[in-house]
């Protein structure tokens, strides 16, 4: 997935993610047989995207049948994650937020597919679903930011396209100067660069851009 792709498709309906990245769509109940001794994590980013999912299990050589379906949650919702991640893009990440609706998507992943996802998060802590949080399955889990998320004058950034959150750090003469932000592309590539990536979280700190997700 290019970055200025970001998340990528979540799916709409239940279905299964074979190990072999087909999707077959579940229409007669959940596969019972498939969710015993699984994590169900909830997703609010690319892991909602069968693609991408497939794509990060593949690269560490835990493929296998996972089951999906899309939830509304109610006190959930979500924004991009006051950082940068190592591809150049400002990722989403859920905020409890009580009365918000949010769609997302539940994954029910084994042993070693969780693992695999585990280690694509490295800025996320995943943490049960609170009570307050309703409409989700039985044992949801959530990837939660470290950084908090990104909250120009205080107010949670909803989800958009990544130059949707370039015209939002432009805001900033500070982020204009140091960003090639009339160029998405050339954004993206320069927001790949290490020391780029920890310039701007630190400048968004300064500005108070953050707010807490938990």
């Amino acid at each position: 997935m290019h970055p200025l792709d970001y998340p990528g498709t979540p799916t709409r309906e239940a279905g299964v993610l074979s190990a072999d990245g087909g999707w077959t769509p579940l229409r007669g109940g959940s596969p019972v047989h498939l969710l015993r001794g699984r994590t169900c994590v909830v997703a609010v980013g690319s892991n909602a995207s069968p693609q991408v999912l497939h794509g990060k299990l593949a690269a560490a050589g835990a493929c296998t049948d996972v089951p999906m379906a899309p939830y509304d949650l109610v006190g959930l919702a979500v924004a991009h994650s006051a950082h940068v991640s190592r591809g150049g893009y400002l990722p989403t990440a859920p905020y409890l937020a009580p009365g918000v609706h949010s769609r997302v998507v539940a994954a029910w992943l084994d042993g070693p597919a969780l693992a695999a996802v585990d280690a694509t998060e490295p800025s996320y802590v995943r943490r049960d679903l609170p009570a307050a949080v309703t409409g989700a399955p039985v044992g949801g889990q959530v990837y939660v930011s470290r950084w908090g998320v990104l909250a120009p004058a205080g107010v949670p950034l909803a989800p958009t396209t990544q130059a949707g959150v370039h015209t939002v750090l432009a805001r900033d003469p500070g982020l204009a100067a140091l960003l090639p932000l009339g160029d998405p592309a050339a954004t993206v590539a320069a927001l790949a660069d290490g020391g780029v990536r920890r310039s701007v979280r630190a400048r968004l700190e300064r500005l108070g851009w953050v707010a807490d997700a938990w």
